[in-house]
This record gives structure tokens, C-alpha cells and sequence, in this order.
């Protein structure tokens, strides 16, 4: 348990760094020791694009398929 608490915090100091270090938050101290923090506006979204999709069709064909056949013997059931 405390491992896993343990890593999650490192995962999260980790995540912490790498935003400061893009840029996303800047970290600023003020003339009277007290740090600001400023963090840019993070837009979401979609765009169109063209890109190469699989295609999956359907279409008949003849396979050979497995298939259970239950014959009703009346010698076996009949004790």
C-alpha cells in the first residue's frame, strides 16, 4: 500500500516537472518571497484530416463451418 502511494506521488512530482519544463505552468516569485503561479489556456478539440482508414466489408462465401448433430437413440434412453 504505501508503495503504491509512493509512486503515485513520484508520478505526480513527475507530471509537475514536465509542465514546467513546456511551459504550460510558470512558476514566479514575487518581491515578497511569495510565488506565483500562471498557467496558459490548453484547447481541446478536433480538426478535419484526411487519413487512411481500414475498410471492412461483408461478403458471402462457401467455408466449411463445424457443426454438433444429436441423434435420438430410443434403445439408450428406454431402461
Amino acid at each position: 500500500m504505501l508503495r503504491t502511494l509512493l509512486i503515485l506521488l513520484a508520478l505526480i512530482i513527475l507530471i509537475g516537472i514536465g509542465l514546467v519544463a513546456m511551459g504550460v505552468i510558470n512558476l514566479n516569485r514575487g518581491s515578497d518571497g511569495g510565488v506565483t503561479i500562471q498557467t496558459r489556456d490548453v484547447e481541446v478539440g478536433t480538426t478535419p484530416a484526411n487519413v487512411q482508414v481500414p475498410v471492412v466489408r461483408m461478403e458471402n462465401r462457401e467455408v466449411q463451418v463445424p457443426s454438433v448433430g444429436v441423434q435420438d437413440n430410443q434403445q439408450a434412453n428406454a431402461q
